[in-house]
């Protein structure tokens, strides 16, 4: 890799047009104002936030409302974006990578290729009226599906799951969402919050199947879904099918490169590979055996790895990023340690402070580990104080004082 340039521009290319690839654009402009930066993606549409695809779902869909910055301003910060161009193949010791059979020199690269919606083998997933969720294609087809359904089956409870499941039913069709896991938000809840959120989703006339797991689909005479099949024999009957079980990074195009790599591309805390000159963002990246998953946190990764790439120096920090849920008319706050082993570990002393309001659907939990404050879970009313909870985190701060602040 060049890293004397002498006056003449670096070129920066960036695969991936999702929050890490615009994120590292954006950062490597300010970086470097002469750089020639160049963004890839597959889909034929700018950056756009996928996280609101599901407000969609049910109208029609307004791409102004999605994307993230708009022609102009791709112009005027000199980032051309290359379209429907889809990267086949990255020679890391020529510092080249292959696009639409076109070929592209690059000074630094940036790895920002998100993922892809899991779609298990269940037996009939290829009938129509069965969808994932992670496009504005999809979500179009999704709508097509939906005309004169009476009764849809949401299969898992993440965040697109449920936000679907909420958008469909306020539709007035008869919702069934299922989770595999033996309750709700199991990694970010505990038994007693989760099954607040669980009656909050059942107020709204939402059933809810936890534990039992889907086995296949069956589909009518002109090959639409009818039925979803589960384990345990129960018969759903379904005019449309979601599928939200989560996501697999896109790393196949890596391998072979040289690129350390598992299930995800490993990076540094400078969101460096193992090679020099190319840095990974977002969900296709692992740094030092983490990963997240989420949009914030793709963001902040992808402006380390965009101005890192540009010549910078910036480390990557695994702040507490709060998991934060909204949708089924509430929302789900939570963050910090809410276990009860320490990261080396060794036991602690936890102590809990609980409180729940079933009637109306409100949890709280705070988690304290050798007399500090250090994490929370929280749903409902509660949560509009998670900001203040954020700064109290590692501090002395006592259950009566955060307490006064949860509910006045």
């Amino acid at each position: 890799m060049g890293n004397n340039f002498s006056g003449v521009s670096r070129r920066i290319l960036i695969i991936g047009t999702g929050a890490a690839g615009h994120s590292a654009a954006k950062a490597a402009r300010l970086q470097d104002p002469e750089a020639e930066i160049i963004m890839f993606g597959k889909e034929n549409r700018l950056p756009y936030y996928r996280l609101r695809l599901c407000e969609h779902i049910g109208r029609s869909i307004n791409f102004d409302e999605l994307r993230i910055s708009n022609e102009e301003w791709y112009e005027k910060n000199r980032i051309r974006v290359e379209l429907a161009s889809e990267v086949t193949a990255i020679d890391a010791k020529a510092g080249k990578i292959i696009a639409n059979g076109k070929e592209y020199s690059y000074d630094s690269l940036v790895l920002a290729t998100g993922s892809t919606p899991i779609m298990p083998p269940f037996k009939g997933k290829e009938l129509s009226g069965v969808h994932t969720i992670w496009t504005v294609d999809d979500i179009a087809a999704i709508n097509q599906s939906l005309l004169n359904a009476k009764k849809a089956v949401v299969i898992g409870g993440g965040l697109l799951g449920l936000e679907a499941a909420y958008k469909i039913s306020g539709m007035g069709i008869d919702v069934s969402l299922i989770e595999g896991m033996p309750r709700l938000l199991p990694k970010q809840l505990d038994e007693e919050g989760s099954e607040v959120f669980r009656d909050k989703v059942q107020s709204l006339g939402i059933s809810v199947f936890c534990g039992i797991s889907v086995t296949g689909f069956e589909g009518d005479d002109k090959g639409h879904v009818k039925q979803v099949h589960m384990a345990d024999n129960t018969v759903l009957e379904a005019d449309v099918v979601i599928v939200s079980v989560g996501v697999s990074p896109n790393v196949a195009v890596f391998r072979d490169t040289g690129i350390s790599m598992n299930r995800f591309l490993d990076v540094n805390e400078k969101m460096e590979t193992s090679i020099e000159g190319i840095y990974a963002a977002g969900d296709a990246a692992c740094v030092n055996g983490r990963w997240s998953g989420q949009w914030s946190v793709a963001n902040r990764q992808g402006q380390v790895a965009g101005t890192n790439a540009a010549g910078g120096d910036a480390v990557y920090e695994a702040d507490n990023v709060p998991y934060i849920l909204a949708t089924m008319g509430t929302r789900v706050v939570c963050s910090g340690d809410t276990g009860a082993v320490q990261p080396d570990g060794s036991e602690a002393d936890y102590r809990i402070d609980r409180r729940i309001d079933k009637k109306n659907y409100l949890y709280s939990r705070l988690v304290f580990r050798n007399g500090l404050f250090v994490g929370y879970m929280l749903v409902g009313e509660p949560t509009k104080a998670f900001n203040k909870l954020q700064t109290l985190i590692n501090t002395g701060a006592g259950a009566d004082d955060i307490n006064s602040i949860l509910y006045g």
